[in-house]
């Protein structure tokens, strides 16, 4: 039986009871042992010398402590345990801190700073490698879909709608359709960087200090784009971390949906795709299957990234506005893992497309199948035979009809039976030559004229093609330039560090 004092005995009665260490602290501090513990001490490194720049600490105070730190910095603090006397991994470093300096010294490091912005600033810098590194990716996969959709401008298909056949386009047009998806998704993530890198350092626990600090340098030493300037905002907000899922639920989303048609693209029923052999197994009793397995896992992969973004929500929905445990470690966490699953699928995806072989043989006989060159053929009625659009619609309707009826394909149809069906429809016979009807039937003359802005005609393709390609270039240089400006940043961070250590 549970009582009071059976459980105090069991799991102590002074702070951290063992359940709490357990199930609570210690998973903690080893996720904060793994992703927090270098990027604290460069926070640190960044305070300590903006305390000194405001003459809020000597010279002499300032050498000893960077000087401890790139000690500190050299500790293998991953193989470490976690140990019940320190709360977190904060207290763990201001103790080993004031072993080496002193309690006085090592207490002044605090000067002007809270848990709150330390841990809300350690988060967003960790984020925002995580989102460049899933960018970076992205990109690697965009460049695949470009790839292969430069060496099918001209590989004509059947396209569908409700899943059925429906028109006649091209397998580039088709890639360049998913390639904007994912430059839509790229444009999400850098909306999602810049919120993301706003500083908080400097909003202490909620209101700032009255000491004279600089948040402007804070932000500076550390490579955030801008500060976060309420600081109540800085400490209380997760608009940062829902944004980034959000994009990454949108992506998993986007991802799936471009999988689904692989997928059923390369069943032999189809047949338009074969994965190569590196992507497929074979069954342990059916030595015939190639089975494509390895996107078959990238299915409960992006589920998984769905998921752990979903988390994000789910967490943060219905807590108060405010510094909460809920938006600390125990949520960065499913960001990270949403992150993980989505460039592990991607990596897979770009290489199975990149090397994946095509049909172009059978797409373009499936193009001219299931009469879903029907559309050409109403607009020739409305063409040739001075129709109104709903009533070539009624026609060609009527013509299909009665050609499944018959047992019969878009090959039967003739002048002849065109003027039968008219007849019967509309009441008087409509002319339309057997080579007008055979023009229209073709799906590489349905293609060929669709030259509108955006359509599958060669020269539209070929545009959106060579755009494309230098638009992928451009946001790669983008996104070059936001991970420089981090690198930059630890550089000149470390390059302060530097001359205040020479000075000592």
């Amino acid at each position: 039986m549970i009582t009071r004092e059976s459980v105090q005995a069991a799991d102590g009665a002074s702070f951290p009871g063992i359940s709490f260490q357990k199930n609570a602290l210690k998973p903690i501090f080893d996720l904060q042992k793994v992703y927090y513990y270098r990027v604290f001490i460069e926070v640190t490194k960044a305070h300590v010398v903006m305390l000194r720049e405001q003459d809020l600490m000597t010279e002499d105070e300032c050498a000893l402590i960077l000087s401890t730190m790139l000690d500190l910095e050299k500790l293998p603090i991953e193989e470490s345990e976690y140990n019940p006397a320190y709360e977190d991994l904060f207290f763990l470093f201001e103790k080993e801190l004031e072993n080496r300096v002193g309690s006085d010294l090592a207490g002044k490091v605090h000067t002007a700073r809270s848990r709150n912005d330390i841990c809300v600033g350690e988060f967003r810098m960790v984020l925002r490698e995580q989102l460049a590194g899933l960018a970076e990716k992205l990109n690697l996969f965009r460049e695949s879909l470009l790839y292969v959709a430069g060496e099918n401008l001209e590989t004509i298909m059947p396209m569908y709608t409700h899943t059925q056949p429906a028109q006649p386009s091209t397998l580039g047009h088709y890639l360049l359709s998913m390639a904007d998806v994912m430059q839509r998704d790229f444009q999400r993530l850098m909306a999602a960087e810049k919120t993301i890198n706003m500083s908080p350092f400097g909003a202490a626990a909620i209101t700032t200090s009255g000491f004279p600090i600089s948040r402007e340098r804070m932000c500076e030493l550390l490579g955030f784009s801008s500060l976060c300037e309420n600081s109540y905002d800085s400490i209380a907000a997760s608009d940062h971390m829902t944004q980034f899922a959000s994009v990454m639920m949108t992506m998993a989303v986007n991802l799936s949906r471009f999988m689904k048609d692989i997928l059923d693209w390369c069943t032999m029923e189809f047949a338009f795709f074969r994965l190569t052999d590196p992507y497929v197994q074979i069954s342990s009793i059916m030595p015939q299957k190639r089975n494509p397995s390895s996107l078959e896992h990238c299915r409960p992969i992006l589920s998984k990234a769905l998921a752990e973004a979903q988390a994000v929500f789910t967490v943060q929905h219905n807590t108060p506005y405010g510094d909460i445990v809920d938006s600390e470690e125990d949520l960065q966490i499913h960001l990270y893992d949403a992150v993980s699953y989505l460039n592990r699928a991607l990596e897979i995806i770009t290489n199975v497309l990149a090397t994946m072989q095509i049909n172009k043989e059978l797409l373009r006989k499936r193009a001219g199948e299931n009469f879903i060159t029907a559309t050409e053929l109403a607009d020739t009625f409305v063409r040739e035979g001075s129709l109104t659009f709903r009533k070539a619609h009624k026609l060609t309707s009527a013509i299909v009809r009665r050609l499944y009826a018959e047992g019969k394909g878009a090959e039967d149809i003739t002048e002849d039976f065109c003027e039968t069906i008219s007849k019967e429809v509309l009441g008087y016979p409509v002319d339309l030559s057997d080579e007008a009807i055979r023009t229209a039937l073709d799906p590489v003359h349905f293609v060929a004229i669709r030259e509108r802005t955006g359509g599958p005609a060669l020269s539209q393709v070929s545009r959106m093609h060579r755009e494309r390609l230098a638009m992928l270039q451009r946001e790669r240089r983008q996104l070059e330039e936001i991970r420089s400006g981090y690198h930059l940043a630890h550089k000149k961070l470390t390059e302060q560090v530097e001359k205040h250590l020479k000075k000592d």
